[in-house]
């Protein structure tokens, strides 16, 4: 932590926080003035080091209780990022000599569905109650919660939607809609479910909040009826599903995938790889 006296106050505590490898620093906001006035100076002072250090992008995020320092900060030329119920992030580009290279915000939604097929091969439809398309049977599904994965954010939405506990086997295809909701991009990805065997006489359960009916139907019958898909990328999922199910495709199934960084104070990355594994069975 370092301090700096001015003539308006006896000592202003300069700004640190986390570097990164891009030459930004992210404001450890546990160091920010509780005033109004003395957040003035110390941003001014902050801004000052920064620029003498070279720093390019700060990234200043404000508590959900000091939202009143939000005008300091874009007087100085903080711009808003993003917003979460706790905090509000602030950005602000330094470099002059070269263009903003901070990353947006939330560039894409990530949404899932399942297509749950039991041991009588039907599959799991369900009947959303507010949508753009009437009486249309559908997979359930639904968005990502945040930093959730693929394979618990579908098995969670399934049985949330249905009350029908079914387990992720793989992806069989996603979708890619650009100018989505806020114009960002939407990825969904449908997944290929199964049920254990002491699980196939569930009971269905919907929601009635979000679902209007939900029914088993034979995944055959659906797939060979281009009348029931109003939207065609379902009747895509059910051919693709029955070319799974008989040996004629392959699921993209994950791989835990570790990442060391080069920095050995950061944790190792855990990426999933989503893949045909047998192309390795050789």
């Amino acid at each position: 932590m370092s301090t700096i006296h001015d003539e308006k106050c006896d000592k202003v505590t300069l700004l640190t926080g986390r570097d990164d490898i891009y030459s930004g620093v992210t404001v450890d906001q546990n160091l920010l003035a509780k005033t109004v006035t003395l957040f003035e100076r110390q941003l001014e002072q902050s801004l000052i080091a920064w620029r003498q250090a070279k720093r390019r992008g700060i990234w200043l995020s404000i508590p959900h209780d000091q939202t009143e320092l939000i005008p300091t900060a874009q007087k100085f030329g903080f711009v808003l990022h993003h917003a979460k119920p706790e905090y509000v992030m602030l950005t602000h580009w330094l470099d002059e000599s070269d263009l903003n290279k901070l990353p947006s915000y939330a560039m894409s939604t990530v949404g899932v569905g399942g297509l749950v097929v039991n041991k009588k091969r039907e599959v799991l439809l369900i009947q959303e109650r507010f949508t753009n398309v009437k009486d249309y049977f559908t997979i359930p599904g639904g968005c990502l919660d945040m930093g959730e994965s693929i394979e618990h954010g579908v098995e969670r939405e399934v049985f949330e939607e249905t009350g029908i506990r079914a387990h992720f086997r793989g992806i069989l295809a996603f979708t890619y809609k650009a100018q989505f909701r806020f114009g960002h991009g939407d990825v969904h990805f449908a997944c290929l479910m199964s049920l254990d065997e002491n699980e196939e006489n569930q009971k269905i359960k919907f929601d009635p909040l979000e679902v209007a009916a939900c029914k088993w139907m034979s995944l055959d019958e659906w797939a060979d009826s281009p009348e029931k898909h109003p939207l065609h990328v379902t009747l895509h999922l059910a051919r693709l599903a029955m070319d799974v199910l008989d040996g004629r495709e392959q699921l993209l199934e994950p791989d835990r995938i570790e990442v060391q960084l080069s920095n050995p104070n950061r944790s190792i990355w855990d990426i999933m790889m989503y893949r045909k594994k047998s192309i390795d069975k050789k």
